[in-house]
């Protein structure tokens, strides 16, 4: 048998100084190996590899070990494959070494310190922790309890890590803190809980169809200036966005440009956002179904037409008029669009708070009249809007009506139709006269009309003043029983 290949504890304890077996369990310190070292079929309680130096690869494979240890061993890669390890330690892998365990069942695994870093197809009861990278990770198709992965110890010439995680199911949460790194990739990964704490990225955030039955929490996201993005996720609980805001490639933040995190065709429970620094979450072709809650500090919101909220934290906000909702909608969203408008709306009517729900219909269809071809913007502000109220203002019809009356009285005073032989302008009689005419014509009342103004010109002009009173006064009286009635 070559002296690389071990399938007994003896074998493995004859390579060392200790020679010997004791409780099934094997210590390796400071030895060498001339030769690749593969325990192929190895049964034990323990395995301690500590400060051994092999001349190659170090690989465990179809192995059976309650516990296995490797700390600051030299090798060229260190592979673990098709074995069931019950805690598995790799602690100061060797500049070089690349640390690879595949088709493995664990109970723990602990990775410290170490270099290029592959982990597939594992099965893991409890926790994978990774501490103090010093290259990339690489984690596929693993199903584990929890996943930490924490603090790194490149950079300069060596570069910041890559992590990437595809395929990944956890059972109760998964962790990044603490890290500077150059990218981090999320594809088809799920979990209750994921936490991002204290990032800093060198390239956008990708995470895509993620999925979450509890809570997204991200703390202190540091990210380049470019789009971040949540693609084709799901969470079932609330996201909660704090401190996110940029960086240039040094160190160093970079004020006055906005940290952009956007989710696209992503569904959410609720979404909240504080920063001190200016920092935008979008929407596109998403939805919340819960609360959006309002955005803190320089935090604000990008919805489009595609997305939808199914509520809205308002802290108790009133909206007296027009422009106390613009500057709402200003301080919790990027620009005023429909989609904002139309959150605000939702969120108004499911506390029957109708008055403001109206308010806010006028404000949304005035806005969109505002888009269009200059002759139907005029017809669709000035006469649907600015006259008729869009069927929700009845101060709108009623001024209109009101001032039609007194036209209308002005106009026949001026003109004379009342006045008798020695009669002028400033008679008070006449002039009362004109007033309770016009006021007849319009509120359609049918006292008559003088026997002077029997004309057909003047029965053409009864008769429009007559529609237009008509008009006015059913959609004045529809409105009002409309609000009376909610």
């Amino acid at each position: 048998m070559p002296v690389g290949v071990i399938r007994t504890l003896e074998d493995l304890a004859r390579i060392g100084r200790q020679r010997t077996v004791t409780d099934r369990s094997v210590h390796l310190r400071q030895d060498e190996v001339g030769a690749d070292l593969l325990l192929d079929t190895v049964s034990a309680d323990r395995v301690f590899l500590d400060r051994v130096s092999i001349d190659g690869a170090l690989t465990v494979r179809s192995c059976h070990i309650d516990e296995l240890v490797v700390d600051h061993v030299q090798a060229d890669a260190l592979l673990v494959i098709n074995s069931r390890i019950g805690r598995l330690t790799i602690r100061n892998a060797s500049m070089g070494c690349d640390v690879t365990v595949i088709d493995t069942s664990l109970d723990f695994l602990a990775l410290h310190s170490c270099g290029t870093t592959r982990l597939e197809r594992l099965r893991v009861e409890e926790l994978i922790q990774v501490n103090a990278l010093r290259g990339p990770v690489s984690i596929s198709n693993t199903r584990v309890s929890s996943l930490t992965v924490r603090s790194q110890v490149t950079g300069g010439r060596l570069g910041r890590p890559r992590v990437e995680a595809r395929g990944l199911r956890a059972r109760e949460d998964i962790t990044f803190d603490d890290l500077w790194l150059s990218a981090l990739e999320l594809d088809d990964v799920e979990t209750p809980e994921l936490n991002l704490q204290r990032v800093r990225l060198d390239q956008p955030l990708r995470a895509n169809e993620l999925r979450c039955s509890e809570t997204v929490r991200v703390n202190g996201l540091v990210i380049p200036a470019e789009d971040s993005t949540i693609t084709n996720s799901t969470v079932r609980g609330p996201v909660e966005v704090r401190e996110l805001k940029v960086c240039d490639g040094a160190d160093r933040d970079r004020t006055g440009t906005t940290a952009r995190l956007s989710l696209h065709n992503t569904t959410v429970l609720s979404l909240t956002s504080a920063s001190e620094a200016s920092s935008v979450i979008s929407l596109y072709g998403s939805s919340v179904t819960g609360t959006l809650g309002l955005p803190v500090g320089s935090s604000r919101y990008s919805l489009d037409d595609s997305s939808s909220i199914g509520d809205m934290e308002l802290a108790g906000q009133v909206f007296r008029d027009g422009r106390q909702i613009v500057s709402f909608l200003e301080r919790s969203f990027t620009e005023v669009t429909a989609g904002a408008l139309e959150s605000v709306r939702s969120a108004l009517a499911r506390r029957n708070r109708n008055r403001e729900v109206d308010q806010l219909y006028y404000l949304a269809r005035q806005r969109e009249a505002a888009l269009l071809p200059p002759l139907r913007r005029g017809i669709a502000q000035g006469i649907l809007g600015g006259v008729l109220g869009w069927g929700v203002r009845a101060r709108n019809p009623a001024r209109i009506l009101v001032a039609g009356v007194l036209l209308t009285a002005v106009g026949l005073h001026l003109a004379g139709a009342l006045r008798g032989p020695g009669q002028g302008l400033t008679d008070v009689t006449v002039a009362a006269k004109s007033f309770v005419l016009a006021l007849a014509l319009w509120l359609n009342v049918g006292t008559g009309m003088p026997s002077e103004l029997k004309t057909a010109e003047w029965s053409t002009l009864a008769v429009s003043f007559t529609s237009a009173g008509m008009l006015f006064i059913t959609l004045i009286v529809g409105i009002v029983i409309r609000k009376l009635v909610r």
